[in-house]
């Protein structure tokens, strides 16, 4: 049986890309958090594109590392 155990919260943003420098400039910037079912604590809300790829990238297998339960046998969200 599956468990539950915690719940990533991702909002895109909204940007438009400049045409002359092929950069992105964003009106809302990307952000992301996570929140743990089992400890009951948020790790985030981080900011950017940057940030939010490397949080949504490593979030699953660095909270259990801080997590003050056990995950053993707990499969992340």
């Amino acid at each position: 049986m599956t468990r539950l155990t915690g719940a990533l919260f991702v909002d895109l943003g909204e940007g438009r890309e400049d045409r002359r420098t092929g950069h992105i400039r964003w009106s809302r910037p990307p952000r992301a958090r996570y929140e743990c079912l089992l400890c009951h604590t948020t790790d985030g809300p981080v900011t950017g594109p940057r940030d939010v790829a490397e949080f949504v990238a490593t979030i699953r297998t660095t909270h259990p590392t801080r997590c003050t339960t056990a995950h053993e046998g707990a499969r992340a969200a």
